[in-house]
């Protein structure tokens, strides 16, 4: 909803609403008819209908990428009509992304669903037993394709953060596990480890023996092997970050039902929180993305999460439940 002076603009988000719905099916007769009373019973009804949908057309890349969410963020200082632009910026957000979301709510990610051998809806958590006998633990939203061949035993990851406990070689077994995610890749030179894809990139964490983890193009770097309790992350274009230590309990901590975050960039903790909750939360500016949030949660019961987040950082929050909560 959009704010004025610290009232609802309702007609800020009437327009809003009108102009989503013409993206969307036909209007019916009805429907045409009372768009058209509406729009004159108020030349201010007409002004907030131009303003919505020359905002909804600058939004238009929203429907791909929402990376232009964070040049939406209202200046509350503005004047009355400026802030009521600012509401109505909001107000489109949310309608493009509810609209984008009401069906991966529902279904998933239909991409992921056709891809994948295994995957877990928001909040799942499941464990698999592969051919080869490894184990994997998909954490929630996650998904994996298996390519087994006579050469290599390769998984991809395809969303979310994945513990594997890949079966040795040894015996019969002599194939490599390698497990490929976001144009890098980690072997098994041990056992366990996990994966986490953020962002661009992908964090890779040793939990038991070592892990290679190189990029898929290694003129960009060398590799790196990391011992237990090292964590490296890598993206494509970027190159493989610097190998820094991580408490494994705490970086494991949701097979346990906990999240527990240290000193942490709010994208990250949003990414992971997005995982763990059917609907999306979305940040509106790219500073606040980099603010550091401290905190440790169940899994069970992350109602309080995003007020606790909001409190901590003096922020604000604006919501459509249960799909769409925006941070600004």
């Amino acid at each position: 909803m959009s704010w004025v002076d610290g009232q609802p603009d309702e007609i800020g988000l009437r327009a809003a609403e009108w102009v989503a719905r013409l993206e969307g099916a036909s209007l019916s007769e009805a429907e045409t008819r009372a768009l058209r009373d509406w729009l004159a019973a108020d030349p201010e009804h007409r002004a907030a209908f131009e303003e919505a949908g020359s905002t909804w057309r600058e939004l238009s890349l929203l429907r791909h990428d929402p990376g232009p969410l964070r040049d939406l963020l209202p200046d509350w200082r503005r004047s009355r009509a400026r802030r009521r632009r600012a509401g109505i910026r909001i107000a489109l957000v949310l309608a493009v992304l509810a609209a984008a979301g009401a069906a991966r709510f529902h279904f998933g990610d239909p991409w992921l669903l056709a891809a994948a051998d295994y995957r877990t809806a928001p909040g799942e958590l499941r464990r698999v037993t592969l051919s080869d006998g490894s184990e994997v633990e998909l954490g929630p939203a996650s998904a994996l394709a298996l390519d087994f061949t006579d050469k290599e035993r390769r998984v991809r990851l395809l969303a979310g953060e994945i513990f594997f406990a890949a079966a040795p070689r040894a015996g019969m077994e002599t194939r490599p596990f390698v497990v490929e995610a976001a144009g890098g890749t980690a072997t098994a030179l041990g056992t366990q480890f996990v994966i986490e894809q953020a962002g661009e990139g992908a964090d890779v964490l040793a939990v038991e023996h070592d892990v290679e983890v190189a990029l898929k193009d290694r003129a960009t770097g060398n590799g790196v092997v990391l011992s237990p309790g090292q964590e490296v992350r890598y993206a494509a274009g970027r190159g493989i970050g610097e190998v820094r230590t991580r408490d494994i309990e705490t970086a494991t901590a949701w097979r346990r039902g906990m999240l527990v975050f240290s000193d942490t960039p709010l994208r990250h903790v949003v990414e992971t929180l997005n995982r763990y909750r059917r609907g999306r939360i979305v940040i509106l500016d790219d500073d606040l993305a980099r603010r550091r949030v401290s905190g440790v949660f169940a899994t069970n019961d992350l109602g309080d999460a995003i007020e606790t987040i909001t409190a901590e950082l003096g922020i604000g929050e604006r919501s459509i439940y249960p799909f769409i909560t925006v941070l600004y």
